[in-house]
């Protein structure tokens, strides 16, 4: 049985949710309430020492992070698949799901922690500034996209991997945007399947 150590609003919690709706894989949740430090406890600890969420369990394989987590899923639940079988787009997967989470990271983590702040401490410029980055960052993945559907033109755990993000980069209002039309409708087209729908 399949076991979830899970914070429901964490992004990372989330993309894994959304590989094992994909593979229609069932699952027990364990919630761990980040807000009263549970990751933090002995027991968890051992399950992972970085403290972190989310720790999937199965069969006695205990795994922790998320992209890793997601890698073991397709690998060893390979219906359907969610890389590619060739070799070189499977790198190219990695590398976008590598720009999203880690290249974007600082303008996303700078606009989240400003508008954190209660909003008359909160720094329209510093703001303004991130959301300019974010998008000019954002350039790389709709060119990627293309005329595409999805990121490598199937679903794939680039696209779960980097769903939470765009979620949350909607709810700060840098997507949509005119300069990203096509990233906007992929988006949007995200939104409708049943695996994202669940976790939004």
């Amino acid at each position: 049985m399949i076991k979830l150590y899970d914070f429901k609003s964490s992004p990372n919690c989330q993309r894994v949710k959304v590989v094992l709706a994909e593979k229609n894989l069932s699952y027990e949740t364990v919630p761990i309430d980040l807000r009263a430090q549970a990751q933090k406890t002995p027991d968890y600890l051992k399950l992972n020492p970085y403290g972190k969420v989310p720790v999937l369990t199965d069969d006695g394989t205990v795994l922790y992070e998320s992209c890793i987590i997601n890698e073991y899923l397709d690998e060893k639940y390979s219906k359907p698949p969610l890389m590619p079988a060739d070799p070189a787009k499977r790198a190219n997967a990695r590398i976008l799901i590598d720009y999203g989470l880690g290249h974007l990271d600082g303008p996303y983590q700078k606009l989240r922690m400003e508008t954190m702040k209660d909003e008359k401490e909160q720094s329209k410029e510093v703001i303004a500034a991130a959301k300019a980055e974010l998008r000019k960052l954002l350039q790389r993945l709709e060119t990627e996209l293309g005329d595409q559907s999805y990121l490598l033109g199937d679903f794939s755990l680039v696209d779960a991997a980097l769903i939470p993000r765009f979620t949350r980069l909607e709810g700060f209002g840098v997507i949509p945007d005119d300069s990203l039309p096509r990233l906007g409708k992929y988006v949007e087209r995200m939104k409708e399947r049943p695996s994202v729908k669940a976790i939004l």
